[in-house]
């Protein structure tokens, strides 16, 4: 009888230290960052336009560059592409197509908690 109570009272805390440990490695590659395989383009002074997307995306695929999408973050256009031979390929590109003045470099792209917009989006839902 004293071996199974010893059995049981020893499974609980290694399975707690188990749980507690895959917590801690989810949290950890979570924390890892991304492969960026983003650029951004900023006007390197005030007063500077950006270059209208389609006109960054035309010259990229005529290029062979596949494109994510390409989208306005803060002062800039962020181009999002495949992989980071496209992102090396395209930011030498960008520089040949773009009048001078612009800043291209590369981006991490936010990363948004997919839980907190899903709390925002349905707060009317709450109470």
């Amino acid at each position: 009888m004293s071996r199974r109570f010893m059995k049981r009272s020893l499974l609980l805390p290694v399975m707690i230290m188990l749980l507690a440990t895959a917590a801690m490695i989810g949290l950890a590659i979570s924390r890892i960052p991304a492969n960026g395989n983003a650029l951004q383009i900023r006007p390197a002074k005030a007063g500077i336009s950006l270059p209208d997307g389609f006109f960054v995306y035309q010259g990229l695929s005529q290029r062979g560059i596949h494109i994510k999408s390409i989208t306005p973050l803060n002062d800039g256009l962020v181009v999002q592409l495949d992989s980071s031979e496209q992102r090396q390929m395209a930011q030498s590109v960008l520089q040949d197509i773009l009048p001078p003045g612009f800043l291209i470099q590369n981006c991490e792209p936010p990363r948004t908690r997919v839980w907190l917009d899903k709390l925002n989006r349905d707060r009317l839902k709450f109470g």
